[in-house]
């Protein structure tokens, strides 16, 4: 059902890797299985193996070429990796050519040695993986006397010839929106807000269908962006300068279409393996780590206008919550990476989609903003003892046209409503924290008639003690974690491929609590570390796979301490519970 890179080796390969460290710890992450079963691959190879080191801003660059003489439809990566000592979670791009095609990150490894491995259907990107194409990984690491893990990265390809229900379609072309740096044997990311993310696309006069993923993902003071303030509260308690970051913690990534917006993602909050308890991710990791999300926008009603034998701009940019401007709207921190990617369906018959005029209903988003910092006095000197604030956003997104093909005229639309709530209290100069959070949205696509929705609540509450630097005492930080992310709908870029049928849903939730201390480095911890940590994850869906389709699939697991104590998967769903208000701890601040 599932895969370590050892056992997926030995079933798929009939040898095991080779590795460089003794790896003795799995950690997962609950995913959807591509398929039921990896046995009957036709051909199969591995297009790497390469140990990533002092690699800081050396990617790996090599070749992918298809297998000769081998006849497929699904092509399946899978990612192995092996890491032993003491690191940091770490960020992984892959890129063929300028397109980047999976967004990674890392389990922190531990002394022992830990391994993981993850299945990626990379189908939709069919028309690239029948080429020859430069392959770039990049996962920037550093590797000292201190920080001594580095991480070996097997990537592999496995083909098999399946059938589909109504035949696969996946797109004639695809185009990058991204650095176009492949001939430098560098990375392709583009870094908000200092570069220019804007590159000029041609289209086929033909194409009658068209999507763009987005992929972003903030780093440094914006890896946490949901945990930050509005800018002008960053220096409410001067006593912990530096503890909180600006820029509020509202998010939106915007595709601009000839400096039009054509569509918006406010992201998931994703926690990476190193967030707030470095300990608490081993051995299961945050929803999504190994996988981060993209998200999709349907832009066919654009095509009026694209399919015009002209050059267009398509741009990203990457904008947060300022109260202090006119619309508040307003600016980031450094550095979100993001790129884009634009996949077409061709019109066989046609020579030019043609079409009406594009109405655009895009207001700006609506924000409800409402502060308060409590002070108290202390002999005749007064300070800021806790702060308060909820923030709120609001929008809607409507872009419709007609377009003619060879099938006829049919109105386009893509649709999108948002909503946001930020609630955050903070008391004790900013080092107790409480937050609760939901991102809520639905959109409709030119094509399937269904509804999709998402929702991403986050409960969230952290306690640290940062001991003297002068001191042998340790630091320490209590966690209180709670958050789901709840999808039904359609999966564009799944569904134009055919590699699915109709609406698919997806329930998962992690609750987890966790006491973690460390003393030289945040990235080892200690023999006291507490943690539990429990996921449910439930999938139901219809594959358009004749056989080895996944239609349903659930995994209840539980960790105590660093060990999995529970841990059952089957091919059924099951009940999800509902994110929960975090239970009160003694010092926290009520939200």
């Amino acid at each position: 059902m599932r895969f370590s890179p050892i056992s997926f080796f030995l079933a798929i390969w009939g040898t095991s890797p080779s590795v460089t460290v003794q790896a003795t710890s799995e950690v997962v992450q609950a995913q959807v299985p591509p398929r039921t079963s990896y046995e009957e691959a036709i051909c199969k190879q591995t297009i790497f193996q390469h140990s990533f080191a002092s690699s800081y801003g050396v990617p790996y660059v090599g070749f992918y070429s298809s297998p000769e003489g081998c006849d497929f439809t699904t092509t399946i990566f899978n990612l192995s990796v092996t890491s032993q000592g003491r690191q940091y979670d770490r960020l992984a791009l892959l890129f063929l050519g300028d397109i980047e095609v999976w967004r990674t990150s890392t389990a922190m490894p531990s002394q022992e040695g830990i391994y993981w491995s993850y299945q990626k259907d990379m189908t939709a990107f069919d028309t690239l993986l029948r080429k020859e194409q430069k392959v770039i990984f990049d996962l920037s690491n550093v590797f000292t006397d201190l920080y001594t893990g580095a991480f070996n990265v097997t990537l592999e390809a496995l083909y098999f010839n399946d059938e589909y229900i109504s035949g696969l379609s996946p797109p004639n072309q695809i185009f990058p929106i991204s650095a176009l740096a492949s001939s430098k044997n560098i990375s392709s990311v583009m870094s908000l807000p200092d570069g220019n993310a804007t590159v000029s696309i041609q289209l086929p006069r033909n194409v009658k269908t068209a999507t763009v993923s987005l992929q972003a993902s903030g780093n440094g003071a914006e890896e946490f962006w949901y945990t930050n303030v509005p800018s002008e509260y960053v220096n409410t308690f001067p006593d912990n300068p530096g503890w909180l970051f600006g820029y509020s913690p509202f998010r939106e990534v915007q595709l601009l279409i000839d400096g039009n917006l054509a569509g918006v993602s406010w992201p998931f909050p994703l926690l990476f393996t190193g967030g707030v308890d470095p300990g608490l991710w081993r051995p299961i990791v945050g929803i999504d780590a190994y996988d981060m999300p993209t998200f999709d926008i349907d832009v066919t009603p654009w095509l009026p206008l694209l399919c015009d034998g002209k050059p267009h701009e398509f741009g990203l940019k990457v904008v947060a919550f300022d109260s202090t401007v006119e619309g508040n709207v307003g600016p980031i921190g450094e550095n979100w990476w993001v790129t884009g990617t634009v996949f077409v369906w061709l019109d066989a018959h046609g020579k030019q989609t043609t079409g009406s005029s594009i109405a655009n209903h895009t207001p700006d988003p609506v924000f409800d903003f409402h502060p308060q910092v409590t002070t108290t006095t202390l002999n005749n000197i007064t300070s800021n003892s806790s702060f308060y604030f909820d923030l709120s956003a609001r929008r809607t997104i409507s872009i419709t046209s007609t377009i003619c093909t060879s099938s006829g005229s049919k109105v386009a639309t893509w649709s999108q409503s948002l909503s946001f709530t930020n609630i955050q209290n903070m008391t004790d100069s900013a080092f107790n924290q409480s937050l609760s959070m939901l991102t809520t949205g639905t959109h409709t696509d030119s094509f399937s008639g269904v509804k999709s929705s998402y929702a991403y609540p986050l409960s969230l509450y952290s306690s640290y003690i940062i001991a003297p630097s002068s001191k042998v005492t340790l630091s320490s930080v209590l966690a209180l974690i709670d958050r789901s992310l709840i999808t039904k709908g359609i999966n564009l870029l799944s569904h134009l491929t055919g590699l699915k049928i109709g609406s698919e849903s997806l329930s998962t939730r992690q609750s987890a609590r966790s006491k973690y201390y460390w003393n030289a480095t945040i990235v080892e911890g200690t023999a006291d570390d507490t943690g539990v940590l429990e996921q449910w994850f439930s999938y139901a869906g219809k594959s358009a796979m004749k056989k080895n389709g996944v239609g349903e699939f659930s995994r209840h697991l539980k960790e105590v301490d660093d060990r999995i104590v529970f841990d059952d998967e089957a091919w059924r769903t099951m009940s999800v519970p509902a994110t929960q208000p975090l239970p009160y701890v003694d010092g926290e601040p009520v939200v």
